[in-house]
């Protein structure tokens, strides 16, 4: 992919520094949880710039990961794009003259926890691995507290139990402590993928409350879970009508609870099938393009009335194929990322890779490079992301031109007996030549006669 090799050069440098601090448990976290959504490439990726961190930071080249991983320059960047998205690393530029250095600073996995209650990451383990090994996971990582019961008391003793301290000195402490404070400070937290509120624009909250009124569902418990009923909306296009079925389809009738983890598990079954029937949002003002054809409007028109997963979905189908787990990601992690304010352009990218560019899938590598060109020529509305489409196939078809013109015209020749309107030429036959012919025929004859006796 040739925008991987304008983004990134195997001569380019870099340097790895860490943001938290990487346990043997992390590890864990990152094999069983990460692993199903990155991938093995993006996983090897990570351990190997964790063996990279070195005191004083060490500037290499990128073709040394390229030599040790053995992958070639489009699949490291889509490794460290996904890496990126999933709050795994960030990704520093450091430009001197010639010299390109990217600062990659690592960043510790969430925690179990934290990762089962971030709806974009338990999501997408959900339908990387299915819902048993989904389970299989969740029972794995769950902690086990002891809990208050009768009979058992905790008898545990604290610090100064057990170790004596002076009062003068804790009063008074040396400087190098006071050093010990300053210099390690409360590092950074790990980052979590998630969609901002720019994503509420189109969903009328009061509206979906209204719905569930009648429902057993309280608005307290609406309220509470805002946040993940949001990224369901937005990750499936769902309007306030189809969000506030399902809802009522996943409350527990004996306790008068919505229950979550259903509700997931419920729009996560039926995402291949989902509709949305959201009506046309009218467009924002734009400048108009006189370029663009009824199929062009008709196009930005549907962008624009459904959400990115439905929309590749109907894409898919026209192709006879189907939405892969891994697309599902890439969409998801363009989301997360805030790369297009309008959902549209994420719709209009989706119709360029599958029907212009005539590729099968979506690709990590394949999506960022075109996404980095758009926001490049700062593409924000779905007229300008046409506009694109519409100048790559310009190119295209002039290039197709031209090499038309240059290359020689190669002209097969077919034989004349296979030429339209072909005749046998007539030659006359001399009185010798019949005489010939007619002895030869009776020499058959006698001999047909003389087996057959």
């Amino acid at each position: 992919m040739q925008d991987a090799f304008y983004l990134l050069n195997p001569r380019d440098g870099f340097v790895v520094t860490d943001a938290n601090y990487l346990s043997d448990f992390d590890r864990q976290v990152l094999t069983y949880l990460y692993q199903p959504l990155m991938g093995t490439a993006a996983y090897s990726l990570y351990l190997l710039l964790w063996t990279q961190l070195q005191t004083p930071a060490k500037t290499q080249p990128h073709s040394t990961l390229l030599a040790l991983l053995n992958v070639d320059l489009p699949t490291l960047y889509d490794s460290r794009t996904r890496l990126e998205a999933l709050g795994l690393i960030k990704s520093y530029r450091q430009v001197k003259g010639d010299l390109r250095t990217f600062i990659y600073e690592l960043y510790a996995p969430q925690a179990p926890t934290a990762f089962f209650n971030d709806d974009l990451l338990s999501l997408s383990l959900y339908d990387a691995v299915g819902e048993t090994r989904f389970d299989q996971l969740k029972a794995q990582f769950r902690l086990h507290p002891v809990k208050s019961k009768p009979g058992v008391e905790e008898v545990s003793l604290n610090f100064l139990d057990v170790f004596h301290v002076n009062a003068q000195k804790l009063d008074q402490l040396p400087h190098a402590i006071g050093e010990a404070k300053a210099a390690f400070k409360t590092p950074k937290k790990p980052t979590q993928p998630r969609l901002d509120q720019r994503a509420a624009a189109d969903f009328d909250w009061s509206f979906f409350k209204q719905q569930l009124q009648a429902s057993f569902v309280s608005e307290r418990q609406l309220d509470q879970n805002y946040d993940q009923l949001l990224v369901l909306h937005t990750l499936y296009g769902l309007n306030e009508l189809q969000l506030a079925q399902y809802v009522n389809d996943s409350v527990n009738v004996a306790t008068n609870k919505l229950n979550m983890a259903a509700l997931k598990r419920l729009i996560a079954r039926q995402a291949q099938t989902i509709k949305s029937t959201k009506p046309a949002v009218k467009p924002q003002a734009a400048p108009t393009n006189s370029d663009l054809s009824k199929n062009d409007q008709q196009l930005i028109k549907v962008s624009r009335q459904l959400a990115p997963i439905t929309f590749l979905d109907q894409l898919k189908r026209q192709q006879g194929g189907y939405v892969t787990n891994s697309e599902r990601r890439v969409l998801e992690g363009l989301l997360s990322r805030h790369l297009f304010a309008d959902t549209s352009i994420i719709n209009i990218l989706s119709h360029y890779v599958i029907n212009v560019r005539q590729k099968p899938t979506l690709t990590q590598a394949y999506v960022d490079g075109v996404a980095n060109g758009w926001l490049q020529h700062h593409v924000t509305t779905p007229e300008a992301a046409m506009a694109e489409v519409k100048s790559f196939y310009q190119q295209k078809k002039t290039k197709q031109k031209g090499k038309r013109r240059k290359q020689p015209v190669r002209e097969e020749t077919l034989p004349d007996w296979a030429q339209s309107g072909y005749q046998a030429p007539q030659t006359k036959v001399s009185a010798k030549q019949r005489a010939a012919v007619r002895k030869r025929l009776a020499a058959l004859q006698a001999d047909k006669d003389g087996e057959s006796s």
